[in-house]
């Protein structure tokens, strides 16, 4: 029978945790590396799917601003053609108020006719409505990633026809009834 001493009990043992801790780490550095490709791949195939919903999200909040914009833009033109301004006045006011996104044939100038046809329309306590055109369509990514995956352009876009009544303070000329 052999004796040790405590010196080298330790070295044994110190070897015996060693060894383990080497093989745990491989272990769990195997299993990692093999898991890793499969995250990178899910990954990829996720990725366009948040891509397109992002900058859908983007555009939808670019047509929100938009739809905004004009909205503004037709209330000042109302404004403006409730103190009798001239309807090529009108225009030009919401041309002016949209930012460049509006021209001047997307807006369309008319009178109202008083509450039971009194007074008629044109004249002081009838009515001026303001309404513009606008179509906007997806662009920011989203539209071209949907495009590109088959989805018909013409598809992504949004028509939008904001419009505004004010009553007239005095009466305009040669008004056109709506």
């Amino acid at each position: 029978m052999t004796h040790r001493t405590s010196a080298q009990t330790n070295d044994i043992e110190q070897q015996g945790c060693d060894g383990a801790r080497t093989g745990l780490w491989r272990r769990l550095l195997g299993a990692l590396r093999s898991e890793r490709g499969q995250a990178l791949l899910e990954f990829a195939f996720i990725l366009p799917i948040v891509l397109v919903f992002l900058l859908s999200l983007v555009d939808f909040g670019i047509a929100l601003d938009r739809r905004e914009v004009i909205q503004h833009a037709v209330r000042e033109g109302t404004r403006q053609g409730a103190v009798g301004m001239s309807e090529a006045d009108i225009v030009d006011v919401v041309v002016a108020q949209s930012q460049g996104i509006l021209e001047p044939g997307d807006i369309t100038v008319c009178y109202v006719d008083g509450p039971g046809g009194l007074p008629p329309a044109g004249f002081a306590g009838s009515s001026v409505r303001v309404s513009a055109n606008y179509t906007y369509q997806f662009t920011v990514g989203a539209g071209e990633l949907l495009s590109s995956l088959g989805v018909d352009p013409d598809a992504l876009s949004i028509d939008m026809t904001p419009s505004a009544d004010g009553r007239l303070e005095t009466s305009v000329l040669g008004a056109a009834e709506c």
